[in-house]
């Protein structure tokens, strides 16, 4: 077989070697959304105590499942906020995905009517770009004017950082204290 071929029977190939593991991330994200369910059962039932666990996070913590506290309580809630609260399907969620959801959490219980919005944003954007904005997001509460985060990036010749933000969107105090710093750094040279 030339080269050639070998190449496209290889893309090929990884082509459905990607294609299952989306299928299986799909999976995961119905099986997490139904463990929150049933998670929910057990707790609001009681029906650790018929396991024979004195409480909830017993059963979580020391029974097979072998959960962190935490992860049981975040498939419940993810299961009580998404699915009950704004009816979305677990499929939907699937596609989103766990880290998302719980990231998302605190900003929709603070932000109930823009709930909608904020889940539009976790399917459109890369996980990296969501968890900035949501976190740059918090840092703007308290101001009636937004303001667009800094970017940065490394310089392809010193591989040092490089941050583009607006001199005018700076605070003068930070902006004489890094003035300062660079003179400083320059008479030492």
């Amino acid at each position: 077989m030339d080269s050639k071929l070998e190449t496209i029977a290889c893309g090929e190939k990884a082509f459905q070697i990607h294609q299952d593991v989306l299928i299986l991330k799909k999976r995961m994200g119905t099986s997490f959304v139904e463990m929150g369910r049933l998670l929910k059962i057990i707790r609001d039932c009681g029906y650790y105590k018929t396991l024979g666990y004195d409480d909830f996070q017993s059963y979580v913590i020391n029974s097979e499942l072998g959960f962190k506290r935490r992860t049981a309580y975040y498939y419940i809630e993810i299961y009580e906020w998404y699915v009950l609260k704004f009816k979305y399907e677990a499929e939907k969620l699937a596609e989103l995905g766990y880290d998302k959801l719980v990231t998302l959490l605190p900003i929709i219980k603070k932000d109930e009517l823009n709930a909608k919005n904020l889940i539009e944003d976790a399917e459109v954007l890369r996980p990296v770009d969501f968890n900035k904005k949501y976190n740059d997001d918090q840092k703007q509460d308290g101001h009636k004017e937004y303001l667009a985060p800094p970017e940065y990036f490394r310089c392809s010749d010193c591989g040092r950082w490089k941050i583009v933000v607006p001199i005018d969107d700076c605070c003068e105090d930070w902006l004489k204290e890094f003035w300062g710093r660079l003179d400083k750094r320059h008479g030492e040279e």
